[in-house]
């Protein structure tokens, strides 16, 4: 019998990034797959903003621009006419469009990255049966040719798709139900006057039709609300007609499929030493593109928290956060794709005008726009809610009115703090004046502690953000990287000895982060505040350490 770490199953995007991300903060990985080889099929295309960041995180951003198309905008039609124009420059993000890329094509590069890490995937490789105890778990792996393994790992991610042997062994439910209607879907070659920077839908009495820009000359994805066994692309070109789409010379046929689609969700995503991830924990309607996205997230969530349990450094009650933090993101999808689904396959004419004026109204408001951006990309996703994030704040009785008093929060700063990024929330990037990106800080496997200097300009708070500092460093030091970010354009003389410190000298970040008096914000290894302070307090950051770290 075998003794390995964590066992991955299941060498989809979810299952890569995962297995990825764990090698990558040097935890021993195996990957195990049921196929034969890898998908030849598109299947998932949308990569968001808040994916693409993170796998800038992982440094693999660039690969996946080079090869992928960038989307920047939303249209969608009726009665011969524009009702919907979204332009996704608005996205709060460094990477303010959406990738379009096939399936196929992110798993090559995330496995292509696994190797380069140590790795391998185990293909033809099924998971059969599964027993835990409290110190690891017991696995019956089934080869090619029939050879049965007995294996035993600490620890077992289920990234296996809808039909996870993973999340069976488990015997938990997959509560939900499938939708009525049927879909079928092709990637074409097409010819036509419409934008290829931007996806199309063509909504009318018939039903609906979605185009979705591939890359390549004139590649689209062609998605449709109807039944058609073997669909053809005479057919494709009829529903374009049919649907109101302009005049189109489809050709090159390449794959055709109908499928149905699901809303099913677990009840928990761990039971002891096995978690669940991805289309194994929730499948949900294509409508915005969520599910290679929310499964990605679901497995760096996982990852970086078992990491640090698995080397001893965090408590095991750690992971408990990840079912916390990540069930109700895929439930709220679950929600909003249901929505949206329902919305675009309505059949009565009434609902249908209705539908199609208060698209027009809305999608003019600005306010809206922006906040319907921020969650189809994901980076409104968060977590106040979890019970590992916190924060320290001095009551509003003690900030000052009118002339700032040494470090003491004036009531302007007290209020600009509590509009600034909370504990749960995806840490925005900010590029300082010497161009350096907020997000270039956070480029490794550790969290990252923000120590915000404030307006005021005291040898008092120099030195308090310095002892923060080089306590954080001699205590927790392998897991935590400080910054001490001062709005000037010299280092203060008080902070010399000091390795990082950042000349915020506009004070851009300081403004994006509430901070115009004294603070700090801890940013976890997933780039979500954790916990934030003000007045910087010591005591309160390493209170919070310690229920993280062992």
């Amino acid at each position: 019998m075998t003794t390995d770490r964590v066992l991955v199953v299941g060498a989809g995007p979810v299952g890569l990034a995962t297995a990825c991300d764990l090698l990558g903060r040097g935890v021993p990985v195996r990957m195990v797959d049921m196929t034969e080889a890898p998908t030849d099929r598109s299947k998932a295309l949308a990569i968001h903003a808040r994916t693409l960041e993170a796998l800038d995180s992982m440094g693999l951003v660039e690969r996946f621009l080079a090869v992928g198309r960038k989307l920047h905008g939303v249209n969608a039609y009726a009665d011969g006419k524009r009702i919907v124009h979204v332009d996704l420059h608005d996205v709060d993000s460094p990477f303010a469009f959406v990738l379009s890329l096939p399936q196929s094509e992110s798993e090559r590069l995330l496995a292509e990255r696994l190797v380069e890490l140590g790795g391998r995937v185990e293909r033809g490789v099924k998971l059969t049966a599964l027993a835990q105890d409290a110190d690891g778990v017991n696995v019956t792996l089934a080869h090619p040719g029939g050879r049965q393994e007995e294996a035993r790992v600490a620890w077992v991610v289920g990234c296996d798709g809808a039909h996870s042997a993973v999340r069976k062994a488990l015997r938990l439910p997959f509560e939900g139900i499938p939708y009525e209607e049927a879909f079928v879907l092709a990637d074409l070659c097409i010819a036509w006057s419409l934008p290829e920077d931007e996806t199309h839908a063509f909504l009318s009495p018939g039903g609906v039709i979605v185009a979705l820009p591939l890359p390549g000359e004139g590649r689209w994805r062609l998605i449709s609300d109807v039944g058609i066994a073997e669909p053809s692309i005479d057919d494709f070109a009829r529903l374009l007609r049919e649907r109101g789409a302009p005049e189109a010379k489809l050709s090159d046929g390449g794959w055709m499929t109908p499928f149905r689609i699901h809303r099913r969700i677990v009840p928990h995503y761990r039971v002891g030493r096995a978690f669940v991830a991805g289309d194994a924990a929730h499948i949900h309607s294509p409508v915005g593109g969520q599910g290679m996205n929310t499964g990605i997230q679901d497995g760096l969530n996982l990852a970086w928290k078992l990491a640090l349990v698995e080397s001893g450094a965090a408590r095991p009650e750690l992971l408990d956060s990840y079912d916390a933090e990540r069930r109700p993101v895929a439930a709220s999808t679950l929600f909003a794709t249901d929505l949206a689904t329902r919305a675009v396959t309505l059949r009565n004419p009434i609902a249908r005008e209705v539908r199609n004026r208060l698209a027009m109204v809305i999608s003019g408001l600005e306010v809206v726009q922006k906040r319907l951006l921020a969650q189809a990309s994901e980076i409104a996703i968060g977590y106040r809610d979890s019970p590992i994030v916190d924060e320290h704040r001095a009551p509003v009785v003690r900030a000052t009115v009118g002339k700032r008093v040494g470090e003491l929060p004036t009531l302007t700063d007290w209020l600009d703090f509590g509009g600034a990024p909370h504990p749960g929330d995806r840490a925005p990037d900010v590029v300082s004046d010497d161009g350096t990106s907020l997000f270039a800080l956070l480029r490794h496997p550790r969290s990252t502690l923000l120590l915000f200097d404030g307006s005021a300009a005291t040898p008092e708070g120099y030195a308090n953000l310095a002892a923060i500092a080089r306590k954080v460093h001699e205590r927790w030091g392998n897991h935590v990287e400080s910054w001490i970010v001062v709005p000037r354009k010299d280092r203060p003389p008080e902070l010399a000895g000091e390795e990082r410190v950042l000349l915020d000298v506009r004070g851009v970040m300081h403004h994006r982060y509430g901070a115009g008096s004294e603070c700090l914000y801890l940013v976890r290894p997933d780039g979500y505040v954790g916990f934030r302070s003000q007045p910087a307090s010591s005591r309160a950051l390493e209170e919070h350490l310690g229920m993280i770290y062992a």
